[in-house]
């Protein structure tokens, strides 16, 4: 089971919901497991909706953010390094942002990540529209705020110490919007490639492991077995090796239907 699809999606568009073998049922949800694995890499984050707890910036933007410039000193030209503006501008990892629940921001220059345990103590939180705000440039269905782009705004330059930002928020699409079925947001294009992704993956790995002489239906596979209430434990060792060689990118008809989700911001900070 996945979390952005569940493993019955693909087990229906095989024709194996109602009746599915063991065997089969492993391979989907490795598959399904693959295929999120490989959406998630595509969009540079999760789509599901959570709650999130990160820390910024992520490295030391001071040693980063460095501009190299010429200076003519009499008949010499001099290289210099010279330090970038901080930026007022914040890229969270996950997209779209909700305000409800309400976003838990905290600036501590001694945070360290959040691992002393005095580090952001309640002092260090920010209020939202005051000392921060998203940029929200839309509503969900159930009247939140939303912020599609990721950015989180502030009065002055936010800090360059690594992991002196602490915030806790909501972002992702829900159920609902995932699959098509909410009337403001539509996320289904994100829902339809990890099917077709985890399809491709499931029908590609079922041909060989029947065609295999050492895996599927011979000994081997089953690791662990008991009757009464019964219960079963496949080794997937042979099947995750077969689901690598079905390949860990995406089709291009995938990545058109992604293009509009992708979180962009993340390629330029």
């Amino acid at each position: 089971m996945g979390a952005i699809i569940d493993d019955v999606h693909v087990l229906l568009e095989l024709g194996l919901s109602a009746s599915s073998t063991d065997e089969e049922k492993a391979i989907v949800q490795q598959s399904v497991i693959r295929a999120e694995g490989a959406i998630k890499r595509h969009l540079l984050y999760n789509p599901a909706s959570a709650s999130r707890t990160e820390y910024y910036p992520r490295q030391n933007l001071d040693a980063l953010n460095r501009d190299v410039v010429w200076e003519v000193e009499g008949s010499q030209a001099i290289q210099r390094n010279r330090a970038s503006v901080i930026g007022d501008e914040l890229q969270l990892k996950h997209i779209p942002i909700r305000d409800t629940p309400a976003i838990d921001l905290r600036i501590d220059f001694d945070g360290r990540f959040g691992t002393s345990a005095s580090a952001f103590p309640t002092e260090t939180k920010k209020t939202e529209g005051v000392d921060f705000w998203p940029s929200y440039d839309g509503i969900d269905s159930s009247d939140n705020k939303v912020c599609k782009d990721g950015i989180i705004r502030s009065v002055g330059r936010w800090p360059s110490s690594p992991g002196s930002v602490k915030i806790v928020y909501t972002a992702g699409y829900t159920v609902a919007e995932l699959q098509g079925q909410d009337d403001l947001i539509d996320a289904s294009p994100i829902m339809d490639a990890v099917i077709e992704e985890a399809l491709r993956r499931a029908k590609k790995t079922l041909v060989l492991w029947k065609k295999s002489s050492t895996v599927g239906h011979s000994s081997g596979t089953l690791k662990s077995e008991k009757l009464g209430d019964y219960s079963y434990s496949l080794n997937t060792a042979s099947v995750d090796k077969m689901l690598i060689s079905s390949g860990g990118s995406i089709t291009t008809e995938s990545k058109d239907k992604l293009a509009s989700f992708i979180n962009y911001g993340l390629m330029v900070v």
